[in-house]
């Protein structure tokens, strides 16, 4: 029988995790407690956090979650942390493959499950800022491009009425 201790930890997990778009699940063999430190609040800055749990609550709050337990099992093996991801999984995706001694095992994005190759992958896609400033640019070059065929329009025009006004002359 679980001790209310546990229970009420449990609980407490489960309504933490509950808000997470996107759950980072990490080896942290060899971090120190400084570099462990830094990294929380680097991911705290970015909308996320970081959870060290013992393996057998952090499975039963994810399984509470609804996430497939066969995954999560082979996810908590050993010492295990979960980043957090609140808003942008992008940004904590960068963050966490960074961190040469933080290994990812896995994780789970709004649902979907990653491997580790595919969070590495996932890492290297330029942030929200990136694209929205990328999409405003080509807006940019499209109206520069627009405004090009414009004035050669106008130019074909004037020369037709020039044309046009010579033959009635």
């Amino acid at each position: 029988m679980a001790s209310q201790k546990n229970t009420e930890y449990l609980a407490k997990t489960t309504e933490h995790l509950k808000t997470g778009k996107a759950f980072y699940f990490t080896d942290f063999t060899g971090l120190t407690v400084k570099s462990l430190e830094k990294l929380r609040r680097e991911l705290k800055k970015n909308q996320g956090s970081y959870l060290v749990l013992k393996n057998t609550i952090g499975f039963l709050a994810m399984k509470d979650l609804g996430f497939d337990e066969t995954t999560i099992k082979q996810l908590f093996n050993g010492p295990t942390g979960i980043a957090i991801a609140f808003e942008d999984p992008i940004v904590l995706a960068k963050i966490i493959t960074s961190h040469e001694k933080l290994r990812v095992k896995g994780s789970f994005i709004e649902g979907d499950f990653f491997t580790t190759e595919e969070v590495i992958a996932f890492s290297k896609i330029p942030s929200k800022e990136t694209l929205y400033s990328q999409v405003v640019g080509s807006l940019n070059i499209l109206g520069n491009f627009v405004n090009v065929l414009e004035g050669m329009v106008r130019n074909l025009i004037y020369t037709l009425e020039a044309i046009k006004n010579k033959e009635v002359k």
